[in-house]
C-alpha cells in the first residue's frame, strides 16, 4: 500500500525580499513546538484539533503586464497570476489543485488523520501524508531545478528517460554512485508503454515512491502527481510551481522567498530597461509605481530589434511567434526589456502535416527577408557551428546581427542546461536579454546567452558532494533598481537633478550609482 506523504510543520516565518508573510498566533506556535516529534510528525493533535499546522502558506503572485495590451486585440487578456495551480490550507491538511488536468491531491500532516469526509468523497487523486518520506521518481529534466532550489536532491530515487540530457552535476554524481536508479537504462528507443512498465517495476520494489509526471502524463497512474508548470502563460507563473514541490515537504516558507526574490529581480531588470529606453521627458526620471508599463505610440520603431530563431534540419528556420507577449517565453523577455522582437507574420512559412500543423518553419529566403535587419540574434540551440557549416558564411553575412558580431546562442552555462538549470533562472535570462540589447545598468554580464564570436561554451561546476542537499543559488548579483537608487528627477531637456539619498546608498549601491549615472548620461 502506498504510504501517505509527510511534511514537517514550518515553525517560524521570516520575512525576506519584501515578501509578505502570514501572521501566526502564539497558541499555534506552542502547538507546533511542543507536539513535533523530530522534524516530521505532530503528536497529540487531538488536544487542539483547530490548531493551524501550516502557518506559512503559498499565495499566488501578482504578475505585472507589459506594454499596451490593447495592441494585441480585444481577445487578449494577459495572465496576471499563476493560473493553473492552487493550494488551500485547512488546519492539519492542504489540498493542491492542478487545474490543467483538474486533479486534486490531499496532503495531511504526519501525526494527524485526514478528514473522513474528504477521504470518502473519492475526489482526490492521492491522499498523502507529509513530509513525504518515500522518495521521488522524476520523469523530466525540467523537474530538476525546483528540487535543487529547495535542497531536496537526496529525495530523488529514480529517473525515467535518457540521463545524458541531465546537466546537474550533483544528480549526475548520484547516478554514477547508484544513489539514483536509471529506470529506462539510457535508451533512446524506449516507447511510452515500455517506459510505463519500467515505472511499474520500480514501484513494485519501491511502493512508497512518488512519481512526478509531466502535464500530459496520465493523472490516474499509480503514485503519480502531475506537474503542469510548463503550461503557464508567464515566466513568473511557470516558476511559481516550485510551491507544488515545496508543499510535499512543508517548505512553503522557502519557496515563497525563492519565488519572491526571483520575481523581484525580474521586475527590477524590466523597470531598469523601461527607464533607460524611454526619453528623459517621458520618464521624468522617476521610479514607476504602475503595474502596467505602456509603450508610447510611435516609439516602437526606435527600439532595438531582436531576432530569436534557430534552424531545424529537414524543416527550416523556427522563429518567434508573438501575436501576444505571453505567447512564449522569448516574447515576454523582449516585452520585459522593452525591445521589439521579430514575430513571424501570419501565413508566412510552412507548417508540416507530419508535425500536426502546429509548428511553422521559414525557408532560407523567407528567413533572410524576415531577419536580415535585426540588431541582435539569439540562436536558441547548441548547434550554431553545424548550421554555419551547412549554410556558409556568405549567407550569414547578409544579416546585420552577424556582421556586427551580435549573435548569441544558449550555451553560456553549458550545452544542455537550457532545458534544465535555466528554468531555475528565468529572471537571469531576462537580465541577459536586457543586457545584450543594451537596456540595462551595464553591470550584468550575460550568463545564459553566449556571444558566439567572443565567449566560450560554458562548463558546469563540479558537485560539492559534502553538501549534496545544499540548495541551489544562482551565481549572479541581485538587480539594483536604477531609478530608485539614483532618485533622479528630470528638470527639462538635458538637465538632471540627482536628489540626496540621505546616506541610504550602500557601498554596492554606490558603485551601481556611478555606473548608472554614466549610462543615464549617455542617453541625453
Amino acid at each position: 500500500m502506498f504510504t501517505k506523504l509527510a511534511i514537517a510543520a514550518a515553525i517560524v516565518t521570516q520575512p525576506a525580499f519584501g515578501i509578505e508573510t502570514n501572521t501566526v498566533d502564539t497558541n499555534t506556535l506552542l502547538i507546533d513546538v511542543e507536539n513535533t516529534i523530530g522534524d516530521t510528525c505532530i503528536k497529540d493533535f487531538n488536544t487542539n484539533p483547530t490548531a493551524d499546522l501550516f502557518p506559512t502558506k503559498w499565495s499566488s503572485p501578482s504578475i505585472k503586464t507589459y506594454g499596451d495590451v490593447d495592441l494585441y486585440g480585444a481577445k487578449f487578456e494577459p495572465s496576471v497570476t499563476t493560473e493553473l495551480l492552487d493550494i488551500t490550507y485547512h488546519n492539519n491538511y492542504k489540498i493542491i489543485h492542478n487545474k490543467f488536468v483538474n486533479a486534486t491531491y490531499l496532503l495531511y500532516q504526519c501525526g494527524t488523520e485526514p478528514p473522513v469526509e474528504e477521504v470518502e468523497s473519492g475526489i482526490h487523486k492521492l491522499i498523502l501524508e507529509v513530509p513525504h518520506k518515500g522518495g521521488l521518481l522524476l520523469t523530466s529534466t525540467v523537474q530538476i531545478p525546483a528540487i535543487e532550489l529547495l535542497g531536496l536532491r537526496s529525495e530523488v530515487k529514480a529517473y525515467v528517460g535518457n540521463t545524458k540530457w541531465i546537466s546537474s552535476p550533483c544528480l549526475n554524481h548520484m547516478l554514477d554512485e547508484g544513489e539514483i536508479i536509471n529506470v529506462d537504462g539510457d535508451r533512446d528507443d524506449v516507447g511510452h508503454s515500455e517506459s510505463a512498465s519500467s515505472v511499474e517495476a520500480f514501484l513494485a520494489a519501491y511502493p512508497d515512491a512518488l512519481v512526478l509526471g509531466g502535464p500530459y502524463d496520465n493523472p490516474d497512474a499509480a503514485n503519480t502527481m502531475v506537474i503542469a508548470g510548463s503550461q503557464e502563460n508567464t515566466n513568473v507563473g511557470q516558476f511559481d510551481w516550485i510551491a507544488f514541490y515545496a508543499a510535499l515537504y512543508n517548505k512553503e516558507d522557502m519557496s515563497n522567498r525563492i519565488a519572491g526574490s526571483a520575481q523581484q529581480n525580474y521586475d527590477c531588470a524590466s523597470e531598469n530597461s523601461y527607464f533607460l529606453s524611454t526619453s528623459p521627458i517621458q520618464r521624468k526620471l522617476k521610479a514607476t509605481t504602475s503595474t502596467t508599463r505602456r509603450v508610447a505610440e510611435g516609439e516602437e520603431d526606435g527600439r532595438p530589434t531582436l531576432l530569436w530563431a534557430s534552424w531545424f534540419s529537414g524543416y527550416g528556420w523556427s522563429v518567434a511567434s508573438c501575436p501576444t507577449y505571453q505567447s512564449d517565453t522569448e516574447c515576454e523577455w523582449a516585452a520585459a526589456c522593452n525591445v521589439k522582437i521579430l514575430s513571424r507574420p501570419e501565413g508566412v512559412g510552412n507548417a508540416p502535416e507530419s508535425l500536426g500543423g502546429r509548428y511553422w518553419y521559414l525557408s532560407d529566403e523567407e528567413f533572410l527577408e524576415f531577419g536580415k535587419d535585426a540588431d541582435r540574434w539569439v540562436y536558441k540551440s547548441q548547434h550554431w557551428l553545424k548550421v554555419f557549416e551547412e549554410k556558409g558564411e556568405e549567407y550569414f553575412q547578409q544579416f546585420k546581427a552577424y556582421r556586427n558580431q551580435q549573435v548569441y546562442d544558449t550555451q553560456g552555462v553549458s550545452p544542455n542546461s537550457w532545458y534544465e538549470q535555466r528554468l531555475a533562472e528565468y529572471y537571469v535570462v531576462g537580465m541577459d536579454v536586457c543586457a545584450i540589447m543594451g537596456v540595462d545598468d551595464g553591470l550584468h554580464k550575460s550568463r545564459w546567452l553566449r556571444n558566439i564570436f567572443n565567449d566560450p561554451i560554458g562548463v558546469m561546476p563540479q558537485c560539492n558532494v559534502a553538501e549534496i542537499d545544499e540548495p541551489y543559488v544562482a551565481p549572479v548579483s541581485d538587480c539594483m533598481p536604477i531609478a530608485a537608487t539614483l532618485n533622479v528627477v528630470s528638470e527639462g531637456e538635458g538637465e538632471v537633478n540627482v536628489k540626496d539619498n540621505a546616506g541610504a546608498v550602500s557601498a554596492v549601491q554606490g558603485f551601481t550609482l556611478i555606473a548608472s549615472l554614466a549610462v543615464v548620461a549617455s542617453l541625453w
